[in-house]
């Protein structure tokens, strides 16, 4: 994909415009503001800059342009994320050359490849039984289209052999997770005699499949066998049906989770469009935090058979629920599958996914059929039973609305259910005490983090400055990605004896090449963008003080790096003791002396 092609849809598609299709921005001096989508908060720290054309949030350091926005809300990789807002742009992108392309562009091209023989197979004379299995199942020709259902031939090697024909190597193919290789060595075809649903990335890219056996088929090898983790194909980060749904989720802002494939391509079929269903794994809380980006209301349609399972399940709805999602469950009659409702009869499922239950009412009612509200060790064992969700609901309003409710329903005062719930604060005191310990422990390394951001920002807002505080700034820098950018900066300054803005915006080029130490994902350039972009945003302050600000940042800096130091000559000292080396001792106590004297200096 040529630079042409992001010049292009960059030109077409503004920041705000593309940031304002997911968030509620509101306007921040020159800048927009909303909460950030990446992380919890109650505060807007989210900044989007129209002059910049860029983002940034301030609580969770995240930033860039239209396109790792998208690459992080939607989950895709560049190159999905440049064809998504191309299209959106109305930029006409150069075909996808497969074999000149990187290892990632193969697999994909594999996998596409794939799919179009399945689909092939299901229409010739040997998929004539698995069409019929999915016609019995009532999904009809405009669904099995519509999904890409194909079928996977009974044999060892006639997908590999038709995908080493066009062109593709035997290592990509297994790196694709189309081949298996046995302990011997040998390497066969993973999907034989199966019905194949090809599983889609937010974007509508197929990065794998998910297969049934086909009825009758050979029972000693798995119903149910997915794409394993490959390059593209992470079965915890994709759900199944949401390329097509998610439109219809931001519509009715909920988001209908099923069983399986054929419940999702069913459930649409009946007009049930808001509907997904995980690849072959219990829902994830990263697949919980991309429905979140849609919707906040989750409604739940599993199969609650089995002790086991309904363990699962519960601690799925508590996960949702801990994530600030509304949650609901869907009762369908006789425990039937949204598939076979909608085989009997389309309007059942329909009917059933608009009359969910709160997840609370559900365990509720569920123990209160269960037990005698009236005995004592019933009002125990109903309590034990909602517990868990009240305390998960993140929402203290709706929560408070639930504990009194249990009190109503087993006549218990609210002040006991209070101090029930107290109780059980103080038996998870201790793991919440090292959560808080945990982040008293970073508090320092964010501390010094966030003070060299904002040197480097200050540097970068006002170059004509640099010189005047030149000296020894090196040091201060002790963050990998700080210090290779500022070594940038200074070998520039020294090259040239002056720093300005165009110098800036090379440095900048310079640095898009280098990946950053932090986070993967961004390179040098935009953590200097976004370093830049929080001191223009403080600039905008009344009480902004350029000068005041760069002395408090190096002030602070060196005192940190100082009180390190000392707390390293104290543990050489106490060693010095213990040895009883009493030149050694000397010696470092002048340097304590030292050191509190340079701490001294640097107080503000």
């Amino acid at each position: 994909m040529a630079d042409s092609s992001v010049d292009e849809i960059k030109s077409k598609l503004s920041i705000e415009e593309v940031v304002g299709q997911y968030l509620q921005l509101q306007k921040a001096g020159r800048n927009l503001k909303a909460c950030c989508p990446f992380h919890s908060e109650k505060s807007p720290s989210f900044m989007v800059s129209p002059e910049r054309q860029s983002w940034h949030c301030f609580g969770c350091n995240e930033g860039g342009d239209i396109f790792t926005f998208v690459m992080k809300m939607e989950g895709l990789d560049f190159v999905d994320a440049l064809k998504l807002l191309a299209d959106k742009a109305g930029v006409q992108l150069k075909k996808v050359n497969y074999e000149n392309k990187g290892e990632k562009s193969n697999l994909l091209g594999i996998v596409e490849t794939s799919k179009q023989f399945y689909r092939q197979c299901l229409k010739i004379k040997g998929g004539k039984k698995a069409y019929e299995y999915l016609r019995g199942r009532g999904l009809t020709e405009e669904m099995i289209e519509k999904f890409e259902l194909g079928f996977a031939p009974d044999s060892w090697s006639l997908l590999s052999d038709y995908l080493k024909k066009k062109g593709f190597t035997e290592k990509d193919i297994l790196g694709a997770g189309m081949t298996v290789k046995n302990e011997r060595g040998r390497i066969y075809d993973r999907f034989r005699g199966r019905i194949m649903f090809p599983v889609n990335i937010v974007s509508g890219q197929t990065v794998g499949f998910s297969s049934r056996i086909m009825p009758g088929g050979d029972e000693s090898s798995a119903k149910y066998i997915n794409t394993p983790e490959t390059l593209i194909y992470n079965k915890g980060r994709i759900l199944y049906g949401l390329d097509k749904s998610k439109i219809f989720i931001r519509q009715k802002d909920c988001c209908v989770l099923v069983e399986g494939n054929v419940d999702v391509i069913a459930s649409f079929q009946a007009g049930v469009n808001n509907v997904v269903a995980t690849c072959g794994t219990a829902l994830t809380i990263e697949q919980v935090r991309i429905i979140k980006r849609y919707t906040d209301n989750l409604v739940f349609a599993l199969d609650m058979d089995g002790a086991g399972t309904k363990a699962t399940r519960r601690g799925i709805y508590e996960m949702a629920l801990s994530e600030g999602m509304n949650v609901g469950i869907i009762q369908t009659p006789e425990g039937k599958d949204p598939a076979d409702c909608v085989k009997k009869d389309p309007q059942v499922w329909k009917l059933a996914s608009e009359k969910n239950k709160k997840v609370f009412d559900f365990y509720l009612e569920n123990a209160l059929s269960k037990y005698d509200r009236k005995n004592v060790d019933d009002k125990k064992k109903i309590f034990a039973e909602v517990q868990d969700i009240i305390i998960k609901t993140s929402n203290p309003i709706e929560r408070d609305l639930y504990a009194r409710k249990i009190s109503d329903e087993l006549e218990v005062e609210s002040s006991v259910i209070n101090e029930l719930f107290q109780q059980m604060k103080k038996s998870g005191a201790k793991m919440v005490r090292k959560k808080e310990d945990a982040v008293n422990k970073r508090v320092v390394t964010d501390r010094e983090y966030n003070l060299q951001k904002n040197l480097l920002g200050l540097i970068a807002f006002d170059p004509s400055f640099f010189p005047k505080m030149f000296e020894n700034l090196g040091e201060l820098f002790r963050d990998e990605d700080f210090l290779n950018i500022y070594s940038e900066v200074e070998k520039c300054y020294r090259e040239t004896g002056v720093f300005k803005k165009e110098d800036l915006e090379q440095i900048k080029r310079k640095l898009a090449d280098k990946v950053s130490y932090r986070n993967g994902s961004q390179n040098l350039g935009s953590v200097l963008d976004s370093a830049l972009f929080g001191i223009e945003a403080h600039s905008e302050e009344e009480e902004f003080n350029f000068s005041r600000e760069v002395e408090k940042c190096i002030l602070n800096l060196r005192e940190i790096i100082l009180k390190k130091e000392l707390k390293k000559i104290e543990m050489k000292i106490k060693e010095a003791d213990r040895n009883q080396d009493a030149v050694l001792l000397e010696k470092l106590m002048n340097e304590q002396v030292a050191l509190i004297n340079k701490l001294q200096k640097t107080e503000l």
